[in-house]
């Protein structure tokens, strides 16, 4: 028997999109007012015709005024939902690397979890939540992760924008009590330490873990400039692909000391490793008009697009950027090129380091273009799941 949800209606023909798979209703796709709603509850989606539509959680305080969890009109949401969804999508990334011990286990609506993401760090999971409707499931979360592994640590790094939209505060906490907040994991035979309270995001950026092997058969006797370095993941791997030289551009002392003691971690000598406290595009500014000259340069910025409508100021940041770093590229040379940000397209990112290019003077050779990895999957027709580019070019 259906569960016994409060109905919310669509405004007449809005119910298409979502039939054919979107996941959001918007607010001004609703009829009428949303008032008699708290923030995350659940309610069923129907159509002006009152057909039924989907089920999910309600928002009042969002331009997203309705996200989907079930197609079903039968389905309870409850903790034994989410359990099958989380256990499914861990059970899809073991299948797919049965000996990756990292990786992200739920992915917002591409693992049909909206305002829910996990990552895994073997018996460590990140947990950040960024909608109420997912905030009234955390204590039910927590136990099913606490099912999946006995010896779970659960850590909620619950920081995202988004949340302050959706009404909610932004938490960073230790879940499991006595827990430790650090650990040493391993990606690509590189080994991190990881301040899960500390870090960014979730605590590693896992979707680039495969990208990094773009230097594997590149890095070895060359200079390499890793520009807003992070933790350092980038220039380690190219150090551990046998970069002669490896320079890291980091903004943050705290970022800058993970990097530093990474390195240490690895064993690699500080003999050939340079560490740059500073805002990467002011440096890289002054490097390219000081004619310095590297073999690889790695472009890997946060997100220079929040909002579409900021798109055309970040396309200046990115040509930017990519203009200086292809000016001081010896022929012969790579760029490596990121972007995080889903309002720019591919088509665009690609554009806009093209015509960074023509304005430094070099031609530029594409060798491969990369997404995100198999944990990070991205479902259709849900553009937003569809974010990461990662550019391999060859410089002349």
């Amino acid at each position: 028997m259906p569960a016994e949800y409060k109905k919310l209606f669509l405004k007449p023909h809005e119910e298409k999109r979502i039939l054919d798979g979107e996941f959001w209703a918007y607010d001004n796709e609703i009829r009428g007012s949303l008032k008699g709603f708290l923030p995350g509850e659940l309610g069923r989606l129907c159509s002006s015709e009152e057909m039924y539509v989907a089920t999910g959680y309600v928002n009042p305080l969002s331009t997203i005024a309705f996200r989907v969890l079930s197609y079903d009109p039968d389905d309870v949401i409850d903790r034994e939902f989410l359990r099958r969804r989380i256990e499914a999508a861990d059970r899809l990334r073991r299948d797919l690397r049965p000996d990756n011990a990292c990786y992200r286990l739920a992915y917002g609506e591409a693992d049909f979890l909206p305002g829910l993401v996990i990552d895994r760090f073997d018996d460590t999971f990140i947990v950040q939540i960024t909608t109420a409707g997912m905030e009234n499931f955390k204590d039910d979360i927590f136990a099913v992760i606490a099912a999946l592994a006995p010896n779970a640590v659960i850590i909620e790094k619950s920081l995202a924008a988004a949340r302050e939209k959706e009404g909610l505060p932004l938490i960073n906490r230790m879940v499991t009590p006595g827990a430790p907040r650090e650990k040493v994991i391993g990606i690509n035979g590189v080994q991190f330490r990881v301040d899960f309270l500390k870090s960014q995001k979730t605590g590693f950026f896992l979707d680039q873990r495969d990208n990094y092997m773009l230097l594997a058969p590149i890095a070895r006797d060359r200079e390499v400039l890793d520009a807003f370095s992070y933790a350092g993941a980038w220039g380690l791997h190219a150090r551990c692909f046998g970069a002669r030289r490896v320079e890291f551009i980091e903004i943050s002392g705290d970022y800058m000391a993970q990097a530093r003691e990474n390195a240490a971690l690895n064993g690699f000598a500080a003999e050939g490793l340079s560490f740059v406290q500073d805002d990467a595009i002011k440096v890289l500014k002054e490097m390219s008009k000081a004619g310095t000259r590297r073999d690889i340069v790695i472009l890997d910025p946060p997100a220079f697009v929040k909002s579409r409508a900021k798109l055309r100021e970040a396309l200046r940041g990115y040509k930017e950027i990519n203009l200086r770093a292809l000016k001081m590229i010896r022929p012969g040379g790579f760029l490596v090129s990121c972007s995080c940000s889903h309002f720019l397209g591919r088509d665009d990112f690609i554009a806009v380091i093209q015509d960074a290019a023509r304005d430094a003077g070099r031609r530029i050779k594409l060798i491969e273009l990369r997404g995100q990895p198999y944990d990070h999957a991205v479902l259709l027709p849900l553009f937003q799941s569809d974010y990461l580019k990662c550019a391999l070019f060859h410089v002349y």
